[in-house]
């Protein structure tokens, strides 16, 4: 007897390609604890944590570079929002690698956690996320359109005042979040 065997299907297990994927990223994970990076990763993130749930200080700092920031509760919320955004955004695009970078992510959002709960619950269920990733995703001017987002999400869409605010506090602290991540001396 003879099968016509055109329609048998034969089961590729993809192993190999999965097996060497996770090899390397156990080496790669091996090397960031070995070389320093994985500590100054979370270090990093609760350094920045720690420096935006510090609101007088935070206030402070920003407002020799920015001017006066609106105290109202809204507002403060959507500078952290942003501040934290460009936190992570910065920490995403800075870092050595991915590895690094979800380990600082963590570490960020895990102290602001512990250390600002109410803040973080909130944040957890926000959605201001994705307007600032709109806003980066258009690649031109990603400054201009982060204070676009700021000034809508303040609830003050046309305000010049407050989209020059997202602008420059997007600004100030990219700058000042690079500046923290180069102090860390990162192994590449």
């Amino acid at each position: 007897m003879i099968f016509d065997d055109s329609d048998v299907k034969i089961f590729n297990d993809n192993k190999t390609s999965d097996s060497f994927d996770e090899v390397s990223i156990i080496s790669q994970m091996t090397k960031n604890r070995s070389n320093g990076n994985a500590q100054k990763a979370k270090n990093l993130g609760k350094c920045l944590a720690e420096r935006f749930v510090d609101e007088p200080h935070l206030l402070s700092e920003l407002e020799r570079e920015t001017g006066e920031i609106p105290r109202d509760e809204n507002t403060m919320y959507q500078m952290k929002v942003l501040l934290i955004f460009t936190a992570e955004y910065c920490i995403n695009h800075l870092l050595p690698n991915p590895l690094l970078s979800n380990t600082a992510v963590n570490a960020l959002y895990d102290t602001v956690k512990k250390k600002a709960f109410e803040f973080y619950d909130r944040l957890d269920d926000a959605a201001e996320y994705s307007f600032y990733y709109l806003a980066v995703r258009k690649g031109v001017d990603i400054p201009a359109n982060i204070g676009v987002s700021f000034a809508m999400l303040c609830g003050m869409d046309k305000d010049k005042y407050y989209q020059n605010l997202g602008k420059r506090l997007f600004e100030v602290a990219n700058h000042e979040i690079e500046k923290t991540i180069d102090s860390f001396e990162f192994v590449k």
